[in-house]
């Protein structure tokens, strides 16, 4: 199935690669739309027609699955670049799904051929004791030997050994997966989204080592899993529904009530408009009061519908939001200016150009006429 050039069905259309699924998802998109005479825009309930089982009894979990995956607007709507990214997400997590199949299956044959060793072992063992031959005699005579490699190699075989049991059986990420490692159990920053933001996306994994690139450079690294173990791993694509935190600062006397009222509304039906970006709004609270300022700080959590393996969209969408509620503070007129530094004052100016206080250049003019 994952391997076929029409992973979808005949119906869909060839997607052996990412180009003739994007086509083929315009093509299907075109085709529905014959279902809806008079529309250039796709009805969900076209779509929504596939939650009805053969015996027109309807399965509530497979339409909230197509709401989940296509996402209509307000209007009911699926728009043609709507529908064509919710076909490319189904894509990538086909592909995804087929190389981490590959690679478990590559890790299962080394465990495999592990333990079949491990038995032919002692199975020869238990054949020489039958056939009344002491092996035995030969181990102890080796004991020496394989005492002074257990000391000389005893760390790295238990690094190792560590490393293979957190792939084989924790599998604390998958192939291309963001993932952060966390030498210490500190916690992150507070006013960083996401919280750690050195991420590492898998290339490949096997018992032993684990081949890693760096988002921001495209650096690539092996390390050894053995020196990851012990470590905290954060996997971002199992991070769903992704949390960004907004800071909306205001002038204290300057807000009153019924503002706070208007900001968090015209927050909450932004998120409604857009359902294909955001979830809901989870909090929303004052988190900061400086009287001596005059200045207070709002705090808003709001859920988006990717998982912070979608860093950039996650990030592109949180700066859009802060910008809008910031042009609604600024609307009201309830924005805050924040004063100078603290060490402005004590700022030493060596030189500073002709003319640049005429004031000051005026009166000293004038001092030199009267004397």
């Amino acid at each position: 199935f994952l391997d076929d050039s029409p992973p979808f069905g005949l119906s869909f259309g060839p997607a052996s690669s990412r180009d003739d699924c994007l086509r083929s998802a315009k093509a299907l998109y075109k085709k529905l739309l014959f279902l809806a005479p008079g529309s250039t825009v796709l009805q969900f309930d076209v779509i929504g027609v596939l939650a009805y089982n053969t015996d027109g009894s309807f399965d509530e979990g497979k339409a909230k699955a197509l709401v989940r995956l296509f996402r209509p607007d307000e209007n009911n709507d699926i728009s043609l670049v709507s529908f064509c990214q919710s076909c490319d997400q189904v894509y990538k997590r086909l592909r995804y799904l087929r190389a981490s199949v590959g690679n478990s299956t590559l890790i299962d044959n080394v465990l495999e051929n592990i333990f079949n060793g491990a038995y032919g072992f002692f199975l020869i063992l238990v054949v020489l004791s039958i056939l009344q031959l002491n092996p035995w005699a030969l181990l102890v005579s080796l004991s020496t030997v394989l005492l002074s490699l257990s000391f000389a190699v005893g760390p790295s075989a238990a690094k190792v050994v560590e490393g293979m049991i957190m792939i084989a059986v924790r599998r604390p990420f998958d192939l291309g997966d963001k993932i952060s490692i966390i030498g210490s159990a500190s916690d992150p920053p507070p006013d960083c989204d996401p919280g750690h933001q050195v991420m590492w996306i898998v290339e490949d994994c096997n018992l032993f080592t684990t081949t890693l690139r760096l988002t921001r450079s495209n650096e690539v690294s092996t390390i050894s899993n053995g020196s990851i173990a012990n470590t905290r791993i954060v996997n971002h694509a199992r991070s769903k529904k992704a949390v960004v935190n907004l800071k909306l600062p205001m002038t204290l006397s300057r807000v009153t009530h019924e503002h706070i009222t208007i900001v968090k509304s015209a927050l909450t039906q932004y998120i409604h408009d857009n359902p294909r970006v955001w979830y809901r709004l989870i909090n929303w609270r004052m988190a900061k009061v400086v009287t001596n300022h005059d200045f207070i700080l709002f705090s808003a959590q709001v859920q988006h519908v990717r998982p912070w393996q979608d860093t950039l969209p996650v990030l592109t969408a949180k700066g859009d939001l802060e910008k809008f509620c910031i042009d609604i503070i600024v609307k009201l007129g309830i924005h805050y200016d924040s004063p100078p530094s603290a060490n402005a004052s004590e700022l030493y100016i060596k030189e500073l150009p002709e003319g640049f206080l005429p004031q000051q250049n005026c009166e000293m003019d004038n001092n030199k006429k009267d004397d």
